[in-house]
């Protein structure tokens, strides 16, 4: 197997080459012509029936050409999207070395086909390479809907030097009249694949030389042209005259005997051992030496298949693994009479196949076989041990199919089953996972007889069904009691074992985070002995401190855990990693490290992790507010509301929701709505300050001050935004100064510049002349982030004399910020005499004087285009 660029998912040596073709074999030189002249083309599509010939054709003309190819053989595995690209990069690494490793990272990652393969396109794109093919065989054998979106892009934007033949039993779900319409497609039917009369007969001579030459030649007419029936009619002849038959069977006599060739003219007279070990191999596709051993139940099995091979069996070592094929047609054979005559035996052969993969770490493997073998329950216990693994890795199709060859009655009686089947579902289909939840915790709570240990589970199950429902602090209630009753044996359950991790995010999310607290010193401390479990937590650490309002240390966290959880394609620390580090990039001023990750969360599926996705959506609600964006603000806000009204339902995620549409009622001066946002805010310390802003700017100043003093504060974030509000509050002067003064040198010290940005102009002004006692580095941080503020109300409306140009709209931005004329000019990176320039001419254009004036007028502007006011209109 190959894992040549570092995937986790390792690719068989063996699919990334041709087989060799049988002596037998007619070589047909009109079809390699014809081939020659095909792959002149981007894409190449040879399509035609099973037992065409397809194969056998590609591997004759890949040994004929002179051009680099690279060969991948389709099979099973390559279903999941995941595994066909991982297959499919481990081919083209081939012939274009190192293509593989940047594809293959985004690949493991849930939804990321579509980069992936532009990413490859990319690379591929910048090689300069003469003509070079990728043959993909069987392609047939995965889904339509697996192959077809990615596979799409890949064909119609391939660089000039590849071209790609698909080999497939149908015509692959690709658009192929409009690739033909481009004349980008070179095509091998049926048709130019059927064999004539005399490559027809010279084949079955080769085959059944004994056959008199009459009977070769009806035998030939009557194949029609088809590879395999003329394969199958030589050795059904031969059959049927072993029985004194006088005619060449039909065509619908085919299969009957093939099974008596395998049996009579194949295996007749071998050895029983080697005979009985294909029996017990025929129901793997391929079987290393030691899944040969389990299967037959002897320790020289691979030595009985090396034997068959010399013997010409149909049995064939694959290097350079030592596993062992037999043909598809023999060990289709084998298997068909082996369950006619004995049922048991092939139930009992899956189920060792399946402990023999489950044991090598191959568990979707072992689930087909349990599945196979009628071990429904097995089956599914195994998918719940293993479904975060499978997620977590990108294989999320390979959980749902699995899901769907469950029977829907196998949990409909089984309690433990149901539990199984409902953790199965959060990682497939959130939705479905709360329903089943509902129905499962009912059902229980009528039955008085189930064991403590089950009723743990069960109520881990209702802890996970808040936690993703956004009732956090419900969520951990019942993991508390869940852990508390299950007590040292959460190490060993697979559902179990996630609760010390709910118990984190609630407290992460309830802005609670304190390494030092009792809380999150006991989780860290257990989960220290479960690596997996451990990185999920220091992912929500990362998020705990962001926040908390601690962004510089959450920067530092992330670093480690995003390392490992990338190697090890953690996809739910990953995504709580990324939410921590956006929301701390933009608390420390950096804007452009952090709404692009915002922007991609929002558009990621995060079925385990969905507070992830709605953290996005309200940061990027309130980054818009900052930068009076309305529209926008709406537009986030919207996909935040949506998702609280149909997935997000808890009170949890409803404050998050009411908390930031406060804000963006404030900002649109809408003070009624504003104040019903804030009485929906569901929280001891922003319930306080929701009200308090809405009374601030009904001009209610002192209920403000009093409600504010009632607040209860978490974290640092709390403390720094409630001293900012009190010295607006507070009528003392001094009291005032004293609370910012806090309040500054508290968001210093943590690195907190957004959330003071954010309190508005009036706030900074103040900062501003206490610029004395704050820290240089930070002020100026400060002083680069827009301020979230409104020109002051009653403004009279003043035209512009000239309109400004781009560059002169973009200094009148950056007057009201506290910036000096030598830092605006390196902003823009032109002198500051030039700068001065373009200030004399801006003052004239606004017919203003000082920089005072054109600073109130530049946040009028703000202002303007919030409300949507005409482009000709200024308040001044």
């Amino acid at each position: 197997m190959s894992d040549s660029f570092g995937g986790n998912v390792l690719v068989y040596q063996a699919k990334l080459r041709p087989a060799v073709n049988p002596e037998y074999l007619v070589r047909r030189p009109r079809l390699i012509e014809l081939l020659d002249t095909a792959v002149e083309s981007p894409l190449t599509l040879v399509v035609a029936p099973a037992g065409s010939g397809k194969t056998s054709l590609l591997r004759d003309w890949v040994g004929w050409t002179d051009l680099p190819n690279a060969w991948l053989s389709v099979d099973e595995s390559d279903r999941d999207p995941a595994q066909l690209w991982l297959s499919i990069l481990a081919a083209l690494d081939g012939i274009a070395p190192g293509c593989a490793e940047p594809a293959a990272d985004l690949v493991r990652r849930r939804h990321a086909l579509l980069d992936a393969v532009g990413t490859l396109l990319d690379d591929l794109e910048s090689r300069r390479y003469g003509p070079r093919v990728l043959v993909i065989d069987d392609l047939e054998v995965v889904d339509e809907a697996v192959a077809g979106g990615s596979l799409t892009m890949f064909v119609q934007h391939l660089p000039r030097w590849l071209r790609v033949v698909l080999v497939s039993r149908h015509v692959p779900a690709l658009p192929v009249d409009r690739l033909r319409a481009r004349g980008m497609v070179g095509e091998v039917r049926f048709p130019e694949l059927r064999f004539s009369f005399d490559e027809a007969t010279e084949m079955l001579a080769r085959l059944a030389p004994t056959l008199p030459p009459q009977r070769v030649a009806k035998a030939a007419r009557h194949a029609g042209g088809w590879a395999a029936s003329i394969q199958l009619a030589a050795l059904a002849a031969r059959s049927a005259d072993a029985r004194a038959g006088p005619d060449a069977p039909q065509q619908d006599e085919v299969e009957r005997y093939l099974g008596d060739y395998v049996w009579h003219e194949v295996l007749s007279g071998e050895p029983a051992d080697v005979v009985d070990v294909l029996v017990a191999v025929s129901v793997v596709d391929r079987a290393e030496p030691g899944l040969a051993r389990a299967l037959a139940g002897r320790l020289d099995a691979p030595i009985l298949l090396e034997r068959a091979e010399e013997r010409g069996l149909f049995a064939a070592r694959i290097e350079p693994s030592g596993a062992y094929e037999t043909h598809a047609l023999v060990r289709e054979a084998l298997l068909s009479d082996l369950r006619r005559r004995e049922p048991e035996r092939v139930t009992e052969l899956h189920r060792r196949a399946a402990q023999w993969f489950e044991d090598a770490g191959q568990p979707v493997a072992a689930l087909e076989h349990l599945l196979r073998a009628g071990e429904v329950r097995a089956a599914l216990r195994l998918l719940a041990s293993c479904v975060p693994e499978l997620y977590d890795s990108g294989r999320e199709v390979t959980v749902r199919r699995m899901l769907a060859a469950i029977p829907a009655g196998t949990a409909v009686v089984d309690t433990a089953a149901a539990v199984d089947l409902a953790w199965c579902q959060l990682f497939a289909d959130r939705n479905v996972f709360v329903q089943t939840v509902h129905t499962v915790v009912a059902r229980a709570d009528g039955d008085g007889a189930v064991e403590p240990s089950l009723l743990a589970r069960l109520e881990m199950l209702r802890a996970a069904s808040a936690a993703v429902s956004g009732d956090w602090g419900a969520g951990a209630r019942s993991a508390r009691w869940s852990l508390a009753t299950i007590g040292d044996r959460w190490q060993t359950d697979p559902l179990c074992k996630f609760g010390w991790n709910l118990l984190a995010r609630e407290i992460a999310l309830a802005e609670r985070w304190d390494d030092a607290g009792p809380e999150v010193r006991q989780i860290a401390r257990t989960l220290g002995p479960a690596p997996g479990r451990r990185i999920a937590f220091e992912a929500t650490r990362a998020l705990g401190a962001a926040l908390a309002g601690r962004p510089v240390e959450a920067l530092r966290l992330v670093y480690g855990p995003r390392q490992v959880s990338e190697a090890a394609n953690l996809t739910t620390a990953r995504t709580e990693l990324m939410i921590a580090e956006a929301l701390a990039n933009r608390e420390i001023g950096e804007q452009s490290a952090a709404l692009p990750v915002l922007s991609r969360l929002v558009e990621t599926p995060c079925d385990p992790v969905p507070h992830c996705r709605l953290l996005a959506c309200l940061e990027l609600a309130r980054a818009a507010v900052d930068s009076g964006d309305g529209a926008a603000a709406e537009r986030a806000f919207g996909d935040a509301t949506e998702l609280v009204d149909t997935e997000l339902t808890g009170p949890g995620s409803r404050t998050l929701l009411a908390r930031t549409g406060t804000l963006l009622a404030l900002a649109e001066s809408r003070l009624d709505d504003a104040g019903r946002w804030a009485a929906e805010v569901d929280d001891p310390f922003w319930g306080g300050v929701e009200t308090a802003r809405v009374l601030i700017a009904e001009g209610d100043v002192g209920t403000a001050d009093t409600t504010l003093r009632a607040a209860a504060p978490r974290c640092v974030r709390h403390h720094v935004l409630l001293d900012l509000l009190l010295s607006r509050t507070t009528r003392n002067a001094d009291e005032a100064e004293s609370a910012l003064s806090r309040a500054v040198r508290l968001a210093a010290a943590h690195g907190l510049v957004q959330t003071v940005a954010s309190e508005g102009t009036e706030v900074v002004e103040a900062i501003e002349r206490l610029a004395w006692q704050v820290p240089r580095p930070w002020l100026d941080r400060l002083r680069r982030v827009p301020l979230s503020g409104a020109s002051p109300p009653g403004t009279a409306v003043v035209e512009l004399v000239e309109d400004l140009t781009d560059r002169q709209l973009g200094i009148l931005r950056m007057l009201p910020s506290r910036l000096s004329l030598r830092e605006i000019a390196d902003e823009l990176f032109i002198s500051v005499n030039t700068l001065k320039f373009h200030l004399k001419v801006i003052y004239r254009k606004l017919g203003c004087g000082s920089r005072a004036e054109a600073a109130d007028l530049a946040r009028a502007l703000m202002n303007r285009h919030r409300r949507g006011q005409p482009s000709g209109a200024w308040r001044r």
